[in-house]
């Protein structure tokens, strides 16, 4: 059963609405350019972002409504075009002076090294799938869409997490000897920091070092943000599965798909880290692609958790979701684990030194499962799979 048309018909008016905000995302840097600063690099590839996939909506929805055929995405040599073409523009990137890279027209580049290294990505899940489950390219655009469009659910209640984990890890922490002082002394910190932000980097290791900081980053990061983003990452499935009961493997690449929508977004803000010179930008970018790697996997697990359940295996869906989280959880938990290692590299070399080799193996670890899923589970589904219609 196919969708009926008139849900192609709220496809391109949700498209409509994304390219509208678009335009006025990528306009804003140059409109208040004082009040962004260098955030309007950010706003600017939100913009980009949501014109593009604003743009295939109303295109999806149209040819959609009038039942025309769909094209397919199953890029030719794999997808290496886009590979190729993101170290051409990391590249020219590189050689812009390190003061282009915080002014608005350098959104394309950064736009470009967080798109296209995410569609080489999907191109080699769909090789190993094979081209009979290549993704029509309306069904696509509708899932990086409902994928990116996460971001409004998750930033909220994760800002409401976040405040949670911070009362709770204060609340820990004045239960043990000293606690409350340490609590009113990062207290004291953070109000100077208002009127004052810092420029010594010890003040930034000494926040880092406390441990209500610690808690609440564990708590909101590694706990509360994985069973949100999970949770909202592939919610267009269940919509889509209204109509359509897909198979496992096609399950799986949807899934991919929408961690994908998600990881652009995220790449345009976390990647923007790095900022300011070639190597910081470049570094980031790659570290973003390994991220992506991750939201993909743990969205393909979640994808296939739909094909379960749709196939009246009720119980896939909520172990693929937990299995989801805890991969999620595990890769952010690294992240703060890292983090520490560099914090205490200075004033106590051997613990962090082993966090950081600990931190660098187990990051190894996770990167390799996500390649594995996203490479291994294709090719072991496919040999009896039948494709969804387009």
């Amino acid at each position: 059963m196919r969708p009926p048309r008139w849900s192609w018909i709220a496809a391109a008016c949700a498209g409509l609405v994304l390219f509208g905000l678009g335009v006025v995302l990528a306009a804003m840097p140059f409109i208040f350019p004082a009040a962004l600063d260098a955030l309007g690099v950010i706003a600017a590839g939100y913009g980009l972002i949501a014109v593009t996939l604003g743009l295939g909506l109303v295109i999806a929805g149209r040819r959609g409504r009038l039942g025309q055929p769909a094209g397919r995405f199953y890029p030719t040599w794999g997808g290496l075009p886009f590979l190729l073409v993101a170290l051409a523009v990391g590249g020219v990137g590189a050689l812009l002076p390190p003061a282009m890279h915080t002014h608005p027209l350098f959104a394309p580049f950064h736009f470009a090294l967080i798109l296209l290294p995410g569609l080489f990505l999907l191109s080699l899940v769909l090789v190993a799938a094979g081209r009979p489950f290549a993704l029509s390219l309306r069904r696509m655009i509708a899932l990086l869409a409902g994928g990116a469009s996460t971001v409004f659910i998750a930033v909220p209640v994760e800002l409401v997490g976040l405040m949670v984990s911070a009362g709770i890890g204060a609340a820990v922490v004045m239960l043990l000897p000293g606690g409350a002082a340490q609590v009113e002394q990062l207290l004291a910190m953070l109000q100077g920091w208002a009127v004052r932000p810092p420029t010594d980097p010890a003040e930034a290791v000494a926040l880092l070092s406390s441990p209500v900081v610690l808690i609440t980053l564990t708590l909101s990061l590694a706990v509360i943000t994985p069973l949100i983003e999970e949770l909202g990452k592939t919610l267009i499935m269940g919509v889509f599965g209204i109509w359509l009961k897909p198979s496992l493997l096609t399950a799986f690449i949807w899934g991919v798909a929408c961690g994908l929508g998600f990881a652009w977004l995220e790449g345009i803000s976390n990647g923007a880290m790095g900022l300011g010179g070639a190597a910081g930008w470049l570094g980031s970018a790659g570290v973003r692609f390994l991220a992506t790697a991750m939201h993909c996997a743990t969205s393909g697990l979640v994808g296939l958790g739909w094909g379960g359940y749709w196939q009246g295996r009720r119980w896939a869906l909520p172990l693929a979701y937990i299995g989801a989280v805890v991969i999620h959880g595990f890769w952010n938990f690294n992240v703060i684990m890292s983090a520490g290692g560099v914090v205490l590299a200075e004033s106590r070399p051997a613990l962090g030194g082993l966090l950081l080799v600990a931190g660098i193996l187990f990051e190894g670890f996770l990167i390799l499962l996500s390649l594995l899923t996203l490479l291994g589970l294709p090719r072991f589904l496919r040999t009896s799979e039948t494709p969804a219609p387009a």
